[in-house]
């Protein structure tokens, strides 16, 4: 654990191999076919289908919705989430106890082949770049928030340049990542940049705040779950957040006592905000 975290605060991305074992992986990816299939036909948060050539990712795979004929698969999709063996790996980058924030699912597009974008994820909500600097400054060798991506089909999809949540871009990744409004953010000259490989139980944790991308090819199966947590401590209400089902009753049957505490910390924390 303490390699791992030394690797964390450096590197900003840890590579644990077989998280899930072959068999979990794949009950796992079944499940996950099944939610994508539902919310392709239609995303139950806006009543839409889901399925454009473009897309390459959803959110809240474990809205009820999904599962009204199959309880038992949001358990089993819930548990992992709050596996011990899972929270015990966050909690120890984070330093506290980590709360839960949102599952997500990366697939492959049906109606195109692209390099993903170049990006931090703290340019969505700091547009200016001293105020964005500010935050990655603030925010440590640690982080705030962590990206744990599960590969469910084998993967090399995910790029990660090591150490960049450390520091300000240099003038080379700031060309690719934000010069000329973005126009060359698929570049493939991102220099350090580092390909993750993965095999089905995989995972790849890493700091959002670093520089990183996706890649997103119709031709190249790809099912990779992610599980976003959050410090305890620095809870943020969005989207992301915004899970109301949560207060359904019966939502969390089937979980063991461990795992219905930890999202029991989930409910009381954005409660208020859902009942708004």
């Amino acid at each position: 654990m303490s390699d791992l975290l030394t690797q964390w605060r450096s590197d900003g991305c840890v590579t644990l191999p077989a998280l899930l074992d072959s068999g979990r992986a794949t009950r796992i990816r079944t499940l996950c076919d099944h939610v994508l299939a539902q919310w392709s036909a239609c995303d139950p948060q806006t009543g839409q289908p889901g399925a454009k050539p473009d897309a390459t990712v959803m959110r809240h795979l474990n809205h009820p919705a999904y599962f009204t004929q199959r309880p038992a698969e949001l358990a089993e999709l819930l548990a992992v989430a709050a596996d011990p063996a899972v929270l015990r790996i966050v909690e120890a980058v984070f330093g506290e106890a980590p709360m839960f924030r949102c599952t997500s699912l990366f697939f492959n597009p049906s109606g195109i082949s692209l390099d993903g974008n170049w990006h931090r994820d703290s340019q969505f909500t700091h547009r200016d770049d001293a105020a964005e600097w500010e935050m990655l400054r603030t925010a440590g060798e640690n982080g705030a928030g962590m990206q744990m991506q599960i590969a469910l089909l084998p993967s090399d999809d995910i790029e990660i340049v090591p150490g960049s949540h450390l520091r300000w871009d240099t003038p080379a990744e700031y060309a690719i990542r934000k010069a000329d409004d973005w126009a060359h953010n698929r570049s493939n000259a991102m220099p350090g940049a580092q390909r993750m490989h993965q095999n089905a139980g995989d995972a790849v944790l890493f700091n959002p705040n670093a520089l990183h991308r996706g890649r997103y090819r119709s031709e190249i199966p790809r099912r990779t779950l992610m599980l976003t947590y959050t410090r305890r401590s620095e809870p943020c209400s969005d989207f992301f957040s915004a899970q109301p089902w949560f207060l359904e009753p019966g939502y969390l049957h089937g979980l063991d006592a461990h795992s219905q505490h930890f999202y029991d910390e989930f409910v009381a924390q954005y409660r208020a905000d859902w009942q708004k």
